[in-house]
Parts: structure tokens; sequence; C-alpha cells
């Protein structure tokens, strides 16, 4: 479900994250581009995301320490300020290497908190960093001078934009065999009403394939021989296709599935409190801040913190299951 310019118009202040996920989903850097500037003035409530239920006590597996030594990198790095940033665009859109190079490094602390946002269940964080890196020179390659929306906002966007893409192709992934499942459903349903066999496959006509299955009549071909090999399609499962009765309930299916199986849906890895934990501890919001800073501001006890981040930081190098949350 796409979200029209008018809809994004009408909201007062504020998107909550998982509409504005919607629509960097379906849309094509083009159309996010045109789509940008109607959000000027509007925040994402990020924190309405959902959570996942994590269990530390099957941890799965890990990225090595690249996470942990990245972040407290980042520590000493400090963040440009607002006006500087103006400044810095119209020097790099004027052929400023040194000026572009300051730009990319005096943002990596925004990158690394918005990854925090959009680190979903089965996504990497590194990855989510370096999509960040995209979404900056994406801003700077797109941004008009001219524009009413300041460029440190253009930014995000386009930041928040390519981590979602990002994770798209995470859901892309898993999404993929369970649609080719469908289609090969779909080739023993069409089959089976018109008591195709092998030998008649010749005699298929591909503009009736392409109406009736939506599909091509190689991609067809194709999936009717992996049927016969069984790579995808067992006995008992051919049996199943019986079920189906027509091709529009196994297309009814696959709507279900694109509607259940989309960026937003993912769940996110961390709540609110352990952002902020993290925000703090690496100082990405501003200067670092160490166990009892910590305490004193979340109201916690000091090794309580450091115990939170300890399980945090396996949360954040932990690659687990995907995992959806339907909506029905």
């Amino acid at each position: 479900m796409k979200i029209d310019v008018k809809d994004i118009k009408n909201i007062e202040d504020t998107i909550d994250m998982r509409s504005f996920e919607m629509m960097a989903e379906t849309s094509t850097p083009i159309e996010f581009k045109d789509l940008i500037l109607n959000l000027d003035g509007k925040k994402i409530d990020e924190i309405s995301g959902r959570v996942e239920r994590f269990d530390h006590k099957n941890i799965g597996n890990f990225y090595e320490n690249t996470v942990e030594n990245y972040l407290r990198e980042l520590s000493s790095i400090k963040s440009i300020k607002k006006e500087k940033i103006s400044e810095l665009i119209k020097n790099i859109q004027n052929g400023d290497t040194p000026s572009r190079e300051i730009l990319m490094e005096g943002s990596l602390k925004l990158v690394a908190k918005t990854a925090l946002y959009y680190s979903k269940v089965g996504t990497s964080y590194v990855e989510l960093v370096q999509d960040g890196l995209i979404g900056i020179v994406n801003a700077i390659d797109n941004y008009d001078l001219d524009c009413s929306m300041e460029f440190s906002e253009y930014m995000e966007f386009w930041i928040k934009y390519e981590m979602i893409q990002s994770n798209k192709e995470i859901v892309e992934e898993l999404k993929s065999p369970v649609v080719a499942y469908f289609k090969n459903m779909k080739v023993e349903v069409y089959k089976s009403q018109n008591k195709i066999i092998n030998s008649e496959m010749k005699e298929v006509n591909s503009e009736e394939i392409k109406k009736v299955l939506n599909m091509e009549i190689e991609e067809f071909e194709n999936l009717q021989k992996i049927n016969d090999y069984g790579f995808l399609i067992k006995k008992e499962d051919k049996e199943k296709a019986e079920v189906y009765k027509s091709i529009a309930e196994i297309d009814m299916e696959l709507e279900k599935l694109e509607k259940l199986m989309a960026v937003s849906n993912l769940a996110n890895k961390f709540t609110s409190t352990e952002i902020k934990i993290l925000d703090l501890y690496y100082g990405l919001s501003g200067k670092r801040k160490y166990f009892e800073e910590i305490g004193e501001i979340l109201d916690m006890q000091p090794s309580k913190v450091k115990s939170e981040i300890e399980k945090l930081m396996i949360k954040l190098k932990y690659n687990g299951k995907k995992v959806w949350i339907d909506e029905n």
C-alpha cells in the first residue's frame, strides 16, 4: 500500500514509523525524492515500532567485534553543527572533495544512531550503517540549495530510506522460496485443470499462460522442470495443490503474503530505552557517558547499566531469524 502525497500533507506533526517504512519500501528513489519535500517539518515517531522478544540464552549467530570497535571509535568523532552543514554542502556542490569527506565523517554518529531504530530481526547492523552512508551520498546528489527543507533533515530521510531498502532485501530473500512454492502450485493446478501431461507442453499457449498465470512461458516451463525433479514440490505437496480450486485462490494467497511480509512487519531489535542506553554509552548524540552518569539519567544502578550494555551488545551483533508479525 502506497502513501499518497495528499495523505502526507494532511498529517499534522508526526508520521508513525510503520507508515514511513511502508512509504519508503514502496517508493523508487525518484518517487522518494518527489515525496521527501512533503515531509518538511514532520517528524517520524520511531519509538512506536514493534520490538523483538529476544532470548539471550539462544544467542545464535554473531558478527565479530567489528560493531563494538566501530562504536568505540565513533565516540571520538565530533558531530557537525547545522550551520556548518549548510556551508559544507555548498562547497561540495561546487566540487570541493575535502568538504565531502568532512560531512561524511561528521555524519557517522547520526548514521550509527539511526541504524539502532531500523535494526530489525535478521538484519546486520554493520550493513545498515553502510547503507546509511549511501543515503548521505544520495542526499548530497539530490539536494537543491533553494528548497525549503534544511539539508540535515533532508539527509536524515535519505539515510532512513536506504536502511529500509536494505531491510527490504532481507524480506525479499526470505519471501522468494515461498513465492516460488505458490507459483509451483499454480502450475500444478493449471496442468490438472487442463489435463496437461509433459508430452503436451509444447502445445501450451504462451499468451494464455501470461494471462492466466501471470508468468512468461519460459518461467512456466522452468517451474515445470523443477516440479518434475521434485526440488521445490514433493508428491505430498502436489496433493495439497488439489485444495486450491482455482488459480485465483492461489493469487489471493500470494497477495496475502505480500501484505504480511512487509518491512514494517519485521520486529525491531531495540526498545526506546535500550536505544537511549547505547546512545549515551557511545556518545552518538553528544559526549560519551559512563555507567554512573547513565544510571543517574535513567534512574538505574550503575551495575544494572553495565549488565544491560553487555546484553545489548550481544543483541546488536546478533543476526537471528527473520520474524513477521501477522496484522490479522
